[in-house]
């Protein structure tokens, strides 16, 4: 640097170089830390130097004027300026449409160049400021008046050291309403402490406030010198009677333009001390009228990132991005140390603003994406911080040949679950010479055509409600829309990745209307703005476009307001959730309830609590009790006509009193009618789970009646942080008399509610809670008896499965979706297609496997059965000392009392969603033994069998490679419980039967057995055999051949006891159980998913015309209907090809090509016509045979629906008919010569 002043300055003085000072001028890089040497130069001409790169440098974003350098009378340098207030400043914005706008100070080129003259109309836009450096402060006190007086006269322009060729100033007096001048003052210190000197400061300026007020001084700047120390920045203005403005403290105000501190105008600013003098913290209060409450507190975190050399031009991406990210982490950890501030607790929507300096060369798109990841990096500790809001702005030049352009980048998470990114550039409007933020891109932000000075906004009336919502750990109800909007389009991101994706996302993805109750207590849609609910439940019909339904799905969302009244339910509340779900039965369509409540509201009178007095037994002695509560006469007057009281009139110690008897209340939803409510939404979600589909997620909690309204919709995602409890942990600990438990997530947290099955599923956040919801919604159809989302396939259908079931134990999951095969490092496919397996009560019940998959693009509910011993963790109950946790092991292969109920819910959850099921079958049998028969699995396993029989959809039973199905596990599923809709298959290494092979050798072929078979079939048992046999035997002999024969057995019986195992075995092939018929077909595993996927393709096809048959003939059952359907097959193929009637894919591509529009031979369509016709006419013969009154009247009706040449046809047919007699059954004479009257038209209502 010294160079660069010593090259700029001549010390003869012949010759002068500017553009080398123009180098430290206009130098991105921070050098006030080094620049404070130059002041105290022993060459005169480098002070002078210094003193006005300071100011050109620090005023950058003014307009300097004038610059003028002269001396005090003890030879020490000032350097005098004036400048013009930013052209983005309010006072300036009326200039700027008639003068020129220098964005930046001038360049020594630029400076040469104008050829306009500069404006005198800027009274309220000039400033006039002076700069001195001494070497201690009492220096500066010696000369203090010498240098006031300097702002007695205008400059003169023949001693500018810059030679600037600027005009004349005008004669004309400018008479200001306020100061103007600006005294900067630079001392040198060789140790400092910031409150003494701050003091120190401030008694001298308190001492001459006076004079500084007559001079004119605007403001006073203390810059303070410590040797190898960032400058300290102390600052006196005339607005505080020269009090430090503390939240200018160790900044210098000039540079605070780049800080945009303006901005902040609408808080009351406090100055938080930093570790890093480079980061400027603020403790924002919002400012409020005087009497009310202040609501919005938050951070303000700012800083200006330079280049760290003076030789980089300009910065490239890789520097932008590493120190961004640098910045954004000391940032970070100034808020955490900040949150120790006693105000921390009650800020939100905390604001980093970053000004990168630096030009950037690069592409503007590229900025977004960088900075997006950079704060999903740190998404969770921002989140932490509550830091809602950042900004950056820098100077981008797009290419080297093109003009820079400045860029502000803001981000907002205020709802907590989406990041929203602007990009703008600054520009100024030609018409009012206003600068604004224009939109960078196609997307128009929030900020689009407002001013670049627009203060930042105090929280409006929704962000409070956000806030209020976000402290109890949820969302705030009215972002949910809008959340599920999100996730929505991040669904469609995700399946156009893939490369059978569709690229064309719609223009919308979600769009909802809100549900409100009406004056008449009725349900009406309504567009209103959020938050303007008076009760605390919320509903919307919402229509999803998903990839799976792209053209929209309908859905009720119903949610919880935890800010009025902390979510409690009162009768309105109700009201509201009973209409909707009453809708959502009626459309049939999902219905998906968010539950953030405090269970029933209870509430007091309030009118009588504020009114009641009490009757003492001894008024001056409380603590014996007291008699009754009761009224004053002129408080029952002000009460009597509410009907809120019930009262006794009395006369009690001279005086006449209303005694309280009862309490009824003004105000409807104190007590118990909030339990009659209760009951009644609690029967309307029983009613709805089973005519449509619920779901439901709790963040934050559920409490009481909550709890069962998510319990009787089954199918539950709780969030980490939530807790699904009936009473609350403080009122069980009264209860008990003693601090038993500490939390309400002790109860009802996801380490119980998870692992009993209440809860099918958690996630983190309410927004991974969502894309649970819209992921579950995916695999059930739009309505109650839609088709189901068949989604296009992906995964190749004909695809042999890659992993293959082993003897030994293995995780069931691999068989269902695949694995990392480690030793080739290569994908082993499972049964369903990639990536389309959910798994549902995971934690619970762990020896059976539930959840959805694809098959082919099609949902199907999967079971499978874990074959690894699994461990069942039985918590200790804090409430009972003698109580310790435990953990149980549980084998493979058998149902316990928890997995045979786990298996008939997911049964009866996937028959509600009309879904397809198959079970992988591999169960050896029930768990019988005393403590599982006392925990009622045989009533579990009977609701399995319960369950299947109600089911409406094509089950598969499928027993896998090396799997068994055996005993009560083979009776509660087999085909037979629903002929109509059961199939059963199994592998050929699979085996089935009553008992495993070594249980029936046990009790079908004992040991007596093996010897007889021994005698049969080995020659030396049967040589020894028949020497026993023979009567001439010695005793010796004879027990000798018994020694040798019983040597024998024990030597065979090992082998033979195989023996006998093998030939139990083969009892249960599937070749045997084809042969028995109780299983239709023996699969193996290899290509078991390509004849599954056809065999469910038929099956829904078949199960839609058997639908058609019988609503076309009620009277047909599905049996009848099936074998109608393969009559029509064969009359339409012919009996050559009937054989076809069994290739699953020759039935789906007939039966789909007859349910096409365009099908030219419709044989099915036909029958359906022909079919309904018959169906008709026997119900008309049947109910004019039971009715012949009818008769008369019903062909008179029929007539007068005819058209005239329909009655001609019918006489003619009429006449030819015959009666028993013979003779003809009318005549034409017989006919009426009138014509029939036309039909009587029906009245509207009838």
């Amino acid at each position: 640097m010294e160079s660069i002043f010593l090259s700029a300055i001549d010390i003869y003085g012949h010759d002068f170089h500017p553009e080398n000072l123009q180098k430290l001028i206009m130098s991105e890089t921070s050098i006030f830390d080094v620049l404070q040497e130059f002041f105290y130069h022993t060459n005169r001409a480098v002070r002078m130097a210094a003193l006005e790169v300071y100011v050109r440098r620090s005023y950058t974003s003014y307009e300097l004027t004038r610059l003028l350098h002269t001396d005090l009378s003890n030879n020490r340098c000032v350097v005098q300026f004036e400048f013009l207030l930013p052209s983005s400043h309010p006072n300036r914005v009326p200039h700027n449409r008639l003068n020129p706008v220098i964005s930046h100070v001038p360049s020594f080129d630029e400076i040469d160049r104008l050829d306009f003259p500069l404006c005198r109309e800027l009274d309220n836009c000039q400033r006039m400021g002076c700069m001195a450096a001494f070497a201690k402060l009492e220096d500066f006190e010696e000369t203090f008046m010498e240098i006031l007086d300097l702002f007695n006269g205008s400059l003169e322009e023949e001693n500018d050291i810059l030679e600037m060729s600027m005009e004349e100033s005008s004669s004309r007096s400018m008479n200001h309403s306020e100061p103007i001048h600006i005294l900067n003052v630079a001392i040198r210190f060789d140790s400092f402490e910031d409150n003494t000197q701050s003091a120190r400061f401030a008694r001298f300026c308190s001492r001459h406030a006076e004079v500084l007020t007559a001079r004119g001084i605007r403001r006073i700047t203390y810059v303070c010198f410590v040797k190898k120390q960032h400058p300290k920045f102390f600052t006196y203005r005339h607005r505080d009677g020269f009090a430090e403005d503390r939240i200018y403290r160790h900044l210098e105000p000039a540079l605070a333009f780049q800080l945009e501190i303006n901005r902040m105008q609408n808080y009351e600013l406090e100055a938080l001390a930093t570790s890093n003098q480079k980061m400027h913290l603020y403790l924002g209060k919002a400012k409020v009228a005087k009497g009310q409450e202040v609501t919005d507190y938050r951070f303000f975190i700012r800083s200006i990132i330079r280049h760290s050399d003076l030789i980089t031009k300009e910065a490239s991406f890789e520097y932008l991005q590493n120190e961004g990210e640098r910045l954004l982490l000391e940032s970070m950890d100034e808020l955490e140390v900040a949150f120790s501030h006693p105000m921390a607790r009650r800020t939100d929507c905390n604001h980093i603003f970053l000004n990168f300096v630096p030009t950037v060369i690069m592409d503007p798109a590229k900025i977004e994406e960088s900075v997006r990841g950079m704060v999903m990096r740190y998404g969770p500790r921002l989140w932490k911080l509550r830091v809602l809001q950042a900004e950056l702005r820098m100077i981008i030049r797009p290419s080297p040949n093109e003009a820079t352009v400045p860029i502000r980048l803001n981000l907002a998470n205020e709802s907590g679950y989406y990041l929203d990114v602007c990009m703008y550039k600054e520009v100024t409007d030609p018409k009012t010479g206003v600068v604004k933020f224009e939109a960078y891109g196609p997307r128009m932000g929030p900020l689009h055509g407002l001013q670049v000075s627009t203060p930042y906004v105090t929280k409006d009336f929704l962000q409070l409600k956000r806030f209020q919502a976000q402290s109890n750990g949820t969302t705030y109800v009215y972002d949910y829309p809008e959340m599920f909007s999100k996730m929505t389009e991040k669904m469609w991101k995700e399946y156009t990745s893939t490369k059978d994706g569709c690229n064309d996302l719609p223009s919308i993805f979600c769009s909802s209307v809100e549900l409100v109750l009406n004056s008449q207590g009725e349900l009406s849609e309504q567009k209103r703005i959020p938050g303007e609910n008076d009760i605390g439940m919320v509903a919307w019909r919402m229509t999803l476009f998903t990839p799976e339904y792209p053209e929209g799905r309908d859905i009720i969302l119903i949610c919880n307001d935890i800010t009025y009244m902390i979510g409690s339910f009162g009768p309105r509340e109700d009201r509201l959730f009973l209409l909707a779900s009453e809708l959502a039965r009626k459309l049939r369509i999902p219905r998906v309830y968010i539950a953030a409540n405090s269970g029933a509201r209870i509430g007091l009178a309030e009118e009588i609590k504020h009114l009641f007095r009490i009757a003492w037994v001894d008024p001056n002695d409380p603590e014996k009790g007291f008699k009754y509560l009761y009224l004053t006469p002129e408080d029952y007057k002000k009460v009597s006509s509410m009907n809120s009281v019930r009262a006794e009139l009395m006369e009690d110690d001279g005086e006449a009193r209303y005694k309280i008897t009862d309490i009824i209340g003004k105000e409807d939803g104190l007590g118990v009618e909030n339990l009659r409510f209760s009951g009644m939404i609690a029967g309307e979600s029983s009613q709805a789970y089973k005519e449509t589909v619920t779901i439901s997620m709790v963040t934050c909690r559920a409490i009481g009646i909550g709890t069962y309204l998510v319990r009787l919709g089954q199918r539950v995602i709780q969030i980490d942080n939530s807790h699904i409890i009936l009473t609350g942990f403080g009122a069980l600990n009264k209860l008990l008399g003693r601090e038993v438990y500490s939390s309400n997530g002790q109860l009802g947290g996801i380490q119980i509610m998870y692992n009993n099955g209440t809860s099918h599923r958690t996630d983190v956040n309410d927004l991974d809670g969502i894309r649970s919801i819209l992921r579950w919604l995916s695999y059930i159809p739009k309505s109650k008896g839609s088709a189901l989302p068949i989604q296009p396939i992906r995964d190749p259908i004909e695809r042999d499965i890659g992993f293959v079931p082993t003897k030994t134990p293995y995780d069931p999951r691999w068989m269902i979706e695949g694995k990392q095969n480690n030793m080739s490092n290569c994908w082993d496919s499972g049964f369903f297609d990639h990536g389309s397996w959910d798994e549902i009560m995971a934690a619970w019940a762990k020896t059976v496997v539930t959840g959805r998959a694809r098959l082919g693009g099609i949902p199907i509910g999967v079971i499978a059965v874990e074959t690894r011993t699994v461990e069942l963790k039985l918590p200790a109950d804090p409430a009972n000392i003698d109580s310790e946790a435990k953990v149980v092991s549980q084998a493979g292969q058998v149902w316990f009392p928890d997995s045979a109920f786990k298996t008939a819910q997911a049964i009866q959850d996937f028959n509600n969603e009309e879904l397809p099921l198959i079970i992988f079958a591999n169960w050896r049998g029930f768990s019988g033994g005393m403590k599982d028969m006392y925990d009622q699995v045989v009533k579990f396993g009977a609701y399995i069998v319960d369950n299947l029989r109600d089911y409406k959809q094509p089950i598969f039973v499928y027993i896998p490679p090396f799997g068994e199905l055996r005993g009560g596990a083979w009776v509660v599923i087999d085909a037979t419980i629903n002929e109509d809709y059961m199939e059963m298959y199994a592998d050929p290494e699979s085996r089935g039967g009553v008992l495993e092979p070594e249980g029936t050798v046990e009790v079908k072929f004992k040991l007596k057995d093996l010897f007889k078979t021994m005698a049969r079939l080995d020659p030396t048992v049967r040589k020894i055999r028949e020497q026993l046999a023979k009567t001439n035997l010695t005793p010796q002999e004879k027990s000798e051949l018994e020694r040798k024969l019983n040597d024998r057995e024990k030597l065979l019986a090992p082998m033979y006891r195989q023996v006998a195992t093998q030939f139990a075995d083969s009892h249960d092939t599937p070749v045997r159980m084809q042969e028995k018929g109780v299983i239709q077909d023996i699969i193996p595993w290899r290509r078991a998913r390509m004849f599954f996927y056809w065999r469910l393709r038929r099956k829904l096809r078949e199960n839609e015309v058997c639908q058609m048959i019988q609503r076309a003939n009620p009277e047909l059952n599905k049996g009848q209907a099936e074998a109608m359907l393969r009559r029509w097959f064969v009359e339409d193929k012919g009996t050559i090809d009937a054989y076809l009637w069994d290739n699953n894919q020759d039935v789906v591509d007939w039966l789909t090509n007859q349910l096409d529009q365009n099908c030219p031979k419709p044989i099915i369509v036909e029958n359906l016509r022909c079919l309904k016709r018959d169906s008709v006419l026997s119900k008309m013969r049947s109910m004019t045979h039971d009715l012949p009154e009818i008769r008369f009247d019903a062909v008179t009706h029929m007539v007068q629906e005819m058209s005239p040449t329909e009655r001609n046809e019918l006489i003619k047919t009429l006449i030819k008919l015959e009666v028993p007699g013979g003779a003809p059954a009318v005549t034409v004479d017989a006919l009426p010569k009138s014509p029939i009257p036309p039909p009587v038209q029906a009245d509207s209502d009838q």
